[in-house]
């Protein structure tokens, strides 16, 4: 299931996370570090052929919250385009070790972009009729 966030949500341990696995079992590596990328956004008009990196999130660093485990504690800025993003992990597992790397893709939605499911009581985001998510 794809990660949707909520603009300027604070972000925990239960959103942008990573679990480092060797041999099945969480381990911390020598060194990490994420960056996020722009795949689209309603802030411009444009789908990006590449990948955008968000300048300050170039080479950050997560919280640990357990061994092996790591979130981004990654804070949106209000004026955050609506779209869809990467978070890239670079990780080292030794300092002789080449660098492995994880992505997930996940949206930014505004909190208006939110309506309650009265059958399910729970939140969704409006999609428009062309697909994707409305700009709200």
């Amino acid at each position: 299931m794809a990660t949707t966030l909520i603009r300027e949500q604070t972000l925990t341990k239960d959103d942008l996370n990573i679990y480092i696995l060797k041999d099945g079992v969480l381990t911390s590596p020598y060194s990490i570090t994420y960056t996020i990328y722009r795949l689209s956004s309603t802030c411009s008009e444009k789908v990006f052929d590449n990948e955008e990196p968000l300048v300050e999130t170039i080479d950050s660093i997560p919280i640990p919250f357990g061994i092996g485990k790591y979130f981004a504690p990654w804070e949106m800025s209000t004026d955050l385009g609506i779209g869809n993003y990467r978070i890239k992990w670079n990780f080292r597992e030794a300092p002789d070790k080449g660098i492995k790397q994880e992505a997930e893709e996940f949206t930014i939605v505004s909190r208006s972009c939110l309506s309650t499911d009265a059958s399910s009581g729970g939140n969704f985001p409006h999609e428009n009729p062309n697909g994707g998510l409305s700009e709200c």
